[in-house]
């Protein structure tokens, strides 16, 4: 991507200002938009996945007419895609394709339009792409519009990306580069001054900074995809039941300061079988705290046909069968309701031992440090003690499990016979989509270390699908792939090479 020329720079910011923090820029009007737009159309290339985030009304739109106008020769009319869903454009950068998802209501839907075959091939534009969940590129661009309150014809304008590569390439567009953003949160939060060691990340594209001042820490968090705002209404729902989530001391919409739970990992901690097992029991406790308070208001539903909607990533990216999908979902679709319907309680969906902090300065359910809850559900209560059980990252001793089963159990009064069908069936739907999400984190991601979970995976599901519950199911996944080293070594070849 080729850097901007002078002469446009300067006609950039003639219409755009710097914004205080955390904000990158204000567009003062709708010619200052158009000029962002075309500015950022001359740098991209096939393969480049623009995110446009905002409200109706906010820009989105009229910046992406502004982009695709400014790759024609000559250009054309360039309408809406709110009713068509996908408008594609041979331009003179190559194929381009503008998608307003607002209408969707699942990421298969987006799967069915080709959207995740046109990331790799393809300059995209998409609006509403929060409806893509995670089939959202990791070195996609987030472009946030909000509307300014002083100017109804002004535009702030939030720009992030988990690549390296926009830094570099959006360095002539901003005053000061991407790292000014950065620093002006940490300035206004009052940590200007502090030293920064990054973390170990996760699957998702956040990125994780720990913060040391005048003797103290904290954890800057960074989200492209905007999900900060779900972050915070969880944690403080989580404190209020007496839990313990990280303390939010700064935020905007793309980086939160948060409270410093150490090092005290549970998957560090448990090193024997005694550890193992009384880590496990607080982390039990949690969630038998949890599931006291009745789950907050507006929390999307992991309803059966949710659930059987997300088992799609199995059959497409792992065993690379798609047209085993329908019948697979068919089959499953009636066990998932009679023995998985919703409860009004949360799951946090990725409730597991790296995601788990042990407070030794704290007691009972709230020694658990909970981590990465923003993409809380409201589901059934046997969800996130499967996740926690039967993790694909770590064996367990041969009684942890059963230790875990049995003490939520007694602590609940749940019916053992009933309990345990719903954890063995979200055991399957959990392992069969995680089967999925690893291979495409490995195929589409460049991070082949997440197929070495695949086996101990497989071996869940292969113990779990053995319920009664489950015998309509049995044969459908028959012709699934087993990770043995002939499918592991396909996997590995579908990897990106450095």
């Amino acid at each position: 991507m080729n850097p901007l020329a002078v002469g446009a720079r300067a006609r950039i910011f003639t219409h755009m200002t710097r914004m205080a923090a955390p904000h990158l820029l204000r567009l003062s009007s709708p010619d200052a938009t158009e000029t962002l737009a075309r500015s950022l159309g001359a740098m991209l290339s096939p393969g480049d996945v623009i995110l446009l985030h905002g409200d109706i009304g906010a820009g989105k739109t009229h910046f992406a007419r502004a982009l695709i106008q400014s790759l024609q020769d000559p250009p054309e009319d360039v309408p809406s895609p709110t009713f068509t869903l996908v408008q594609t454009y041979d331009t003179q950068k190559g194929d381009l394709w503008h998608a307003d998802l607002y209408r969707l209501t699942s990421p298969d839907e987006c799967v069915e339009l080709g959207l995740a075959d046109a990331f790799d091939t393809a300059i995209c534009l998409i609006e509403w792409p929060d409806r893509l969940e995670d089939l959202v590129p990791e070195d996609s661009l987030h472009l946030r519009f909000s509307m300014a309150d002083d100017d109804e014809d002004a535009r702030l304008l939030d720009i992030s990306g988990n690549n390296t590569r926009w830094a570099d390439a959006l360095a002539p567009l901003l005053p000061h580069g991407h790292e000014s953003v950065v620093d002006a949160f940490l300035t206004e939060a009052g940590w200007g001054d502090a030293t920064q060691a990054p973390l170990a990340g996760d699957a998702s594209g956040r990125k994780y900074t720990r913060l040391s001042q005048n003797g103290d820490t904290a954890i800057l968090m960074e989200d492209p995809e905007g999900g900060t705002a779900r972050f915070v209404r969880i944690a403080r729902y989580l404190q209020g039941a007496g839990l313990s989530a990280p303390k939010v001391y700064a935020e905007t919409p793309n980086h939160l300061l948060l409270e410093d739970f150490g090092d005290g990992h549970m998957a560090r901690l448990a090193v024997d079988a005694e550890s193992e097992a009384r880590l496990y029991r607080t982390a039990v406790d949690a969630l038998v705290a949890l599931h006291t308070r009745p789950a907050p208001k507006g929390l999307p539903v992991a309803t059966p046909a949710h659930l059987a909607d997300a088992i799609d990533l199995v059959f497409v990216h792992y065993a690379h069968v798609p047209e085993l999908f329908e019948p697979a979902r068919a089959a499953f679709l009636p066990i998932l309701e009679t023995h998985a319907a919703p409860e009004d309680v949360v799951v946090l969906r990725d409730y597991h031992a790296e995601n788990i902090m042990v407070l030794p300065g704290r007691t009972g359910a709230a020694r658990a440090g909970l981590l990465d809850f923003q993409d809380a559900l409201v589901g059934h209560s046997a969800y996130d003690l499967v996740s926690l059980c039967r993790d694909p990252r770590r064996d367990l001793a041969p009684t942890t499990e059963e230790q875990c089963i049995a003490a939520y159990l007694s602590a609940t009064g749940d019916a053992a016979d009933t309990f345990r069908t719903a954890y063995a069936v979200l055991g399957v739907q959990r392992n069969l989509r995680i089967l999925g999400i690893f291979a495409r984190l490995a195929a589409q991601r460049g991070k082949p270390h997440y197929l070495d979970y695949l086996p101990r995976t497989w071996s869940h599901l292969q113990t779990q699908l053995a319920h009664p519950a489950l015998a309509a199911l049995r044969p459908v996944l028959a012709d699934l792939p087993a990770p043995d080293d002939t499918h592991m070594d396909r996997l590995l070849d579908l990897c990106p090479t450095p």
